[in-house]
């Protein structure tokens, strides 16, 4: 499986992307700067042109209106709380952020994102905000979400997709997981992941968008 993987788009247009044979695309929020859907539709579209064959999933970010996640939910790509499986491979996710000092439209406490991910299990996890203590680091103090991490240690998802924090792309393993923190789109940065069934191979390239 090929998974073509961006975040913190931040209203920029993506433009005519040249990645072949890609099965799924995952958005790991941010599409907008809280000012509405219109570009957040804007952007699967030009995915869906971009990458007409593959499967196009997405959560929103802190940065999004929740109309964002209202739509994502009726073009049946949301995997906000959820998992869809793909080829056998299930993808599971949440949008939004724990609480920052910015007062952004879309988020949580440690305790709501707590119970949104009761229960959910996935192969692949799509998370916006990064686990506490990996590539969360500002002036000097991790601002990642301790919820995501609890839950990330506990049910050992084989791939964790990330976003957020745009100073930081890179990988670490954590167990059986490995970690991808995507850079933002905004800084014209995207990540290839290539994975096999049993993620005894997992391949990850960032490239410039």
């Amino acid at each position: 499986m090929r998974i073509f993987a961006v975040a913190d788009i931040h209203n920029r247009d993506i433009g005519k992307l040249d990645v072949e044979d890609v099965d799924v695309v995952i958005v790991a929020g941010d599409f907008t700067n809280a000012d509405g859907v219109d570009f957040a539709k804007e952007t699967i579209k030009k995915l869906g042109e971009n990458f007409p064959e593959a499967k196009i999933l997405a959560v929103p970010g802190n940065m999004d209106v929740r109309g964002v996640l209202d739509f994502l939910e009726e073009k049946g790509i949301s995997i906000h709380g959820k998992a869809i499986e793909v080829n056998g491979i299930k993808i599971g996710g949440l949008g939004g952020s724990n609480i920052t000092p910015f007062r952004t439209p879309f988020e949580l406490e440690e305790d709501e994102i707590s119970g949104i991910l009761e229960g959910l299990e996935c192969d692949i996890a799509v998370i916006h905000a990064p686990p506490f203590g990996y590539y969360d680091w500002i002036a000097g103090a991790s601002v990642g979400s301790r919820a995501v991490r609890e839950w990330m240690v506990r049910t050992k998802p084989k791939l964790f997709i990330c976003a957020h924090i745009h100073e930081y792309e890179g990988t670490a393993k954590v167990g059986d997981t490995l970690i991808v923190k995507l850079g933002a789109v905004m800084n014209g940065r995207c990540a290839i992941i290539d994975i096999n069934n049993e993620f005894n191979e997992i391949i990850v390239r960032f490239e410039k968008i």
